[in-house]
């Protein structure tokens, strides 16, 4: 087994998802030193945080918070491309395993009883062939005994660019981009609300908003980086 190990490893070596330099035998995904430079934030250790004024008079939630700082140019990017672009959904479980230990430092995901990942249209998810959402979530279902739901909230049209769009696709533009799935069960319960990159925070606004249409529900906010100019 050794020998075969040694030989799958010599023809497609393993390497940094962050700086593409080879893994040691001991390493998984990132190399022992982009693992101890990861631009972590510390989020979940403060309640008025960056991620949490994106949603500040948008929408009511619980708490939000983002593990990694992401830049372009950095190894925070290189990190989730792979992820999202180069068929690495492993990446998503590891840093979720990742920030699942600092979590558990928290009592933020104490009364969650759902996890949520932003859901992906199905033509998009079957040409990717997968979430990159999905292994976050998993990680942090695995570490705190929490559901997954992934038939509450579904993605009802594919977003497209707004440039060059005449009035009828504008207005078009105007329905709901998601939706609460008609069959599900829909019962008041604190959400888990999970995506890999806040930017401007429109898009977990909009499923948090369809997840608050349930009375006396509650929504939790993480993702696994957060867009920043400088750091």
């Amino acid at each position: 087994m050794n020998l075969l190990e040694n030989l799958i490893n010599l023809l497609f070596p393993k390497c940094c998802m962050a700086c593409n330099t080879l893994l040691l035998k001991n390493e998984i995904i990132l190399c022992t030193i982009c693992r101890c430079a990861l631009p972590i934030t510390n989020q979940h250790k403060i309640a008025n945080n960056q991620s949490m004024g994106k949603f500040y008079g948008r929408v009511k939630i619980e708490m939000a918070c983002s593990f990694l700082y992401y830049k372009k140019g950095t190894a925070t990017q290189n990190i989730l491309h792979n992820l999202k672009y180069n068929n690495h959904p492993e990446i998503s479980y590891f840093l979720g395993n990742l920030y699942a230990q600092q979590l558990k430092e928290t009592t933020i995901l104490d009364t969650v009883d759902e996890i949520i990942a932003v859901p992906l249209h199905k033509s998009k998810q079957r040409k990717r062939g997968y979430n990159q959402v999905e292994g976050f979530a998993k990680a942090l279902a695995d570490n705190f005994h929490i559901p997954i739901n992934e038939k509450l909230l579904i993605k009802s049209k594919r977003g497209k660019s707004q440039a060059k769009k005449g009035l009828f696709d504008w207005l078009k533009t105007k329905e709901a981009e998601f939706v609460l799935c008609p069959k599900a069960d829909k019962q008041a319960k604190h959400f888990l609300l999970l995506d890999d990159i806040l930017t401007t925070g429109s898009t977990l606004e909009k499923c948090a908003k369809q997840l608050l249409n349930i009375p006396h529900s509650k929504v939790t906010i993480l993702c696994l980086a957060m867009s920043t100019k400088s750091f």
